[in-house]
């Protein structure tokens, strides 16, 4: 009787929680043209990796992630792609993160206690993406500056470059 008490209580406030997050997702019914935005990731070793990613947009969160971990996986990290579609000519506020991305907390705290942790990098960037273009996010981790942008797929930039010293 106990247990149920216990999930009628924290069943209402899950709920309320889990309402407050909301994930970017192109407006239902839109039919204009779109562009793609790719998140970039490199392996850097079995366990850790470096990203340069979208994390919100229009201050929503976005639901993409390039990393992935599955199942009976072990501890390696695995990297998949990781893009969203987003309407064209309209500007766009984009909140961009850069830096390392670990399999295991362990991982990420030796390299912070040995000296190997990259710089990370985050910041907002406005664009407007232009219709059937594709766009990634692209970036340089360092130890004492990273930096983070967006290019087209030729590699010309089309945001200010954020960087963090």
């Amino acid at each position: 009787m106990l247990k149920m008490k216990t999930s009628l209580l924290i069943l209402p406030l899950f709920l309320t929680i889990s309402s407050c997050v909301s994930y970017y997702s192109v407006p239902e019914g839109y039919t204009g043209p779109t562009a793609t935005i790719q998140d970039t990731a490199t392996k850097t070793g079995v366990i850790k990796a470096e990203s340069f990613q979208v994390s919100k947009i229009n201050g929503q969160f976005d639901n993409n992630s390039p990393m992935a971990t599955s199942y009976g996986g072990g501890v390696g990290v695995t990297l998949k792609e990781s893009k969203r579609t987003v309407p064209a000519n309209t500007p766009l506020t984009l909140s961009l993160y850069g830096g390392n991305i670990y399999a295991a907390d362990g991982a990420a705290l030796a390299d912070r206690l040995t000296g190997q942790a990259k710089k990370s990098v985050s910041g907002d960037v406005t664009f407007t993406p232009k219709k059937d273009r594709v766009y990634k996010v692209n970036g340089v981790a360092g130890k004492e500056t990273s930096s983070i942008w967006i290019e087209e797929s030729s590699g010309k930039k089309v945001t200010d470059v954020i960087t963090k010293s």
